[in-house]
């Protein structure tokens, strides 16, 4: 059984933790199907467009709605926030690795709030990226590269976006699994070996109490997400204010 305090513990002591192989194989094949047809959509890969994101997720494919419901993921970032959980954006990227350039993301984070003069000074992270793998990350399909973090340390940048970073680590997880990370943490990734394409879906959370808003938040109120919040409770609990 996953011990959610001491994964919890991870995000606070290095910024992230690994659930490795949340989604079984059906699952994760379910997904590439859906994806396929929403690249299609997008007019499919070219040289212009070695790389198809979708924000919102919930917007783009309704259809994914029922992957965020997964109550391991959501009882730890419960655990992380000590507070029920909000889904605040859904996004997905699908790269194409026979077309990208061999930085796929350079380094970054996703904070994006004023940090007082005294420095962090928190007890829990306040917005969290959970980000599925579809693929996993192994050299052949793309490695993920993290910064290790405590939660109050320094959120600066460690040198040029597309470098080799002093302290970096690299997190190879197999096909369906996710990383959970602070957003504070600074990450980045690079293609893979193989021609293959890469899905990366996911979403930024925050718990209810904490109404902060963040410039990469969205919404995706439609008709298709409406049912399935209907059939799934803890959908519905991620979606709508547990207050009203």
């Amino acid at each position: 059984m996953l011990d959610l305090k001491s994964k919890a513990g991870q995000v606070s002591e290095q910024g992230y933790c690994v659930i490795e192989s949340v989604y079984d194989e059906q699952e994760c094949a379910q997904m590439r199907t859906i994806f396929k047809g929403l690249c299609h959509k997008k007019g499919g890969f070219s040289v212009e467009q070695s790389t198809i994101g979708f924000h919102p997720l919930l917007e783009w494919g309704p259809e994914m709605a029922p992957f965020y419901a997964k109550p391991v993921l959501v009882d730890l970032m419960a655990e992380v926030f000590d507070d029920d959980v909000r889904l605040a954006h859904s996004g997905a990227a699908v790269f194409n690795n026979a077309l990208v350039s061999p930085v796929l993301t350079g380094w970054h984070n996703h904070y994006s709030w004023q940090i007082p003069e005294t420095g962090l000074q928190r007890h829990n992270a306040e917005r969290v990226l959970c980000n599925v793998y579809v693929d996993g990350t192994m050299p052949e399909v793309g490695p993920l590269i993290v910064l290790p973090r405590s939660l109050n340390a320094l959120t600066d940048s460690g040198g040029e976006a597309k470098a080799e970073w002093e302290g970096q680590g690299t997190v190879s997880i197999p096909s369906g699994s996710a990383v959970i990370f602070d957003t504070a943490v600074w990450h980045c990734s690079r293609r893979g070996s193989s021609d293959g394409l890469r899905h990366l879906w996911g979403g930024h959370y925050q718990g209810w109490n904490n109404p902060t808003p963040h410039p990469e938040d969205n919404t995706a109120d439609n008709s298709t997400v409406t049912a399935y919040k209907n059939q799934l409770p803890l959908l519905k609990k991620l979606l709508e204010d547990p207050v009203n």
